[in-house]
């Protein structure tokens, strides 16, 4: 068999280009199906970080809280609806914005048991730490959990305002947000814990 020309020559691919194509599938242009799975994998990093909590309530507890953030994710970032905020923003979440809604779903629900001071737990300060730790808050998300916290219980309403306000930021990176998709932002959460504790009676003394 006689060798091919240069031109007729079956084409390869170059390695950079192998590069950049993938880079581009898994960037803004990849199926929304991958970008939610994407967003998912993100659990495996607070799992393992969960497996050195000793206290059998709160790993089971943030072990659920993390579920239940993968749960949300396939619900909210998969439904093309009005003023959903996370179905747009899906596209252009970076590992630090997906790593920051189970931490912010994380404060939430955490400041919401708390507060209905029917936790199973032995001491919310084991609670605070255990948080802290598994979802590595950094120093001006420690404050702000705190200042939530305090906020919560001198009013709830605003409470809800405020926080999905700093979490919208936090995820979305967006300082400023439609009254719309901060409505979406509210509903998100409060649907995450109605969700949550539904489902995790058993957790509720």
């Amino acid at each position: 068999m006689q060798a091919l020309e240069a031109d007729q020559a079956p084409y390869k691919i170059p390695d950079h280009a192998r590069l950049e194509h993938k880079k581009e599938y898994f960037g803004v242009f990849a199926p929304r199906k991958r970008l939610i799975k994407r967003l998912e994998d993100e659990s495996d990093f607070f799992f393992e970080k969960l497996e050195s909590v000793k206290n059998f309530f709160l790993r089971n507890f943030y072990g659920q809280v993390i579920s239940c953030v993968m749960g949300d994710v396939n619900d909210f970032c998969g439904l093309n609806a009005p003023r959903n905020v996370f179905y747009r923003q899906l596209r252009f979440m970076d590992i630090s914005s997906r790593r920051a809604l189970y931490k912010m779903t994380a404060m939430y629900h955490t400041i919401h048991y708390l507060a209905s001071g029917m936790f199973k737990c032995d001491d919310p300060i084991d609670m605070l730490e255990t948080i802290k730790d598994v979802f590595e808050l950094d120093e001006h998300e420690r404050l702000h959990f705190s200042i939530f916290a305090d906020t919560f219980w001198q009013c709830e309403g605003q409470f809800e305002v405020e926080f999905s306000r700093y979490a919208a930021k936090r995820v979305f990176g967006r300082a400023r947000i439609r009254p719309s998709s901060l409505a979406y932002v509210s509903y998100y959460f409060m649907s995450s814990y109605s969700q949550f504790i539904t489902f995790n009676q058993n957790y509720v003394a």
